[in-house]
C-alpha cells in the first residue's frame, strides 16, 4: 500500500515512551519522504523524560541523564502534566512553507487555541509561548528531506513544573516555567481545528486505526 491510507490522519497516542515516539517520527517522515502523500499529527504524553537539541548546553542540566535528538533547542522535559504534539509535515507540497513560516504557524496555532480558554499567548525573547511572562509551552523542530517532525509541548498543569525544577530549560531559570490548566482533550481538540485552519483539514483515527494504516511501512 502505498503513502497513507488516510490522508492527513490525526490520532492520540495516549502515554507513549519518549524512544518509541521518535522511532514513529522517524518512520513517518521516510513514508512522507519517500511517497510525498499527506501529513500527520500525533498527540500523546510521555513519561518523565529530559531531552536534548542541537543547541545543547551541559551547564543547563548537570548530572541529568539526557536523550540526545535532532531536533532545535537546548534541554527541555517531557512527563505527566503536559500535552506534546507532533505535526509530521512535508514541507515541500506545493513550495508554499519555508522553515520560518511553518514555526510561525506552528506558533499561532498554540496561541489561538489557549486563547479560546481565556489565556493570552505571546512570543518572548526566548523560543515558545508565553503568558502573563511565564513560559507555557516548548516549540523544537527537526527538519529532515523537507519533512519536518518533532513538534511542541504545552504545560497544562502544575504537575509538570517538577521536572522542569532540575533544569534550565533553554537556559532559563526554573521560576520563569508556568501553565494553563486546560483539561488534556479538551484542549487537544482545539489545536485540531486551529492545525486543520493553519495548514489543511486532519482527519480524526483511533489509535488502532492509526497504526494499522502505518504497518509494514
Amino acid at each position: 500500500m502505498e503513502g497513507l491510507s488516510i490522508t492527513n490522519p490525526a490520532v492520540d497516542l495516549g502515554e507513549l515512551d519518549y524512544s518509541e515516539s521518535l522511532a514513529l517520527q522517524r518512520k513517518l517522515v521516510s513514508i512522507l519522504r519517500k511517497w510525498g502523500k499527506g501529513d500527520v499529527l500525533l498527540f500523546l504524553n510521555h513519561p518523565p523524560v529530559y531531552t536534548v537539541g542541537r543547541g545543547k548546553n551541559p551547564e543547563n542540566y548537570k548530572t541529568i541523564p539526557v536523550v540526545e535528538t535532532e531536533r532545535g533547542g537546548d534541554v527541555t522535559y517531557h512527563g505527566p502534566g503536559q500535552l506534546v504534539v507532533y505535526p509530521i509535515m512535508d514541507l515541500r507540497r506545493d513550495g508554499q512553507l519555508d522553515v520560518r513560516k511553518y514555526v510561525q504557524l506552528i506558533e499561532d496555532v498554540i496561541i489561538e487555541s489557549i486563547g479560546k480558554f481565556g489565556f493570552s499567548g505571546e512570543l518572548g525573547q526566548e523560543p515558545g509561548i508565553w503568558v502573563n511572562g511565564s513560559k507555557v509551552a516548548s516549540i523544537g523542530m527537526a527538519i529532515r528531506d523537507g519533512i519536518a517532525f518533532h513538534g511542541f509541548s504545552i504545560n497544562i498543569s502544575g504537575s509538570s513544573l517538577d521536572g522542569f525544577s532540575r533544569i534550565k530549560a533553554c537556559g532559563l531559570d526554573p521560576s520563569s516555567v508556568s501553565f494553563v490548566p486546560i483539561e488534556r482533550n479538551t484542549l487537544m481538540m482545539e489545536l485540531l481545528k486551529a492545525a486543520s485552519s493553519k495548514f489543511h483539514r486532519f482527519n480524526w483515527v483511533s489509535k488502532e486505526k492509526f497504526y494499522s494504516i502505518i504497518q509494514g511501512k
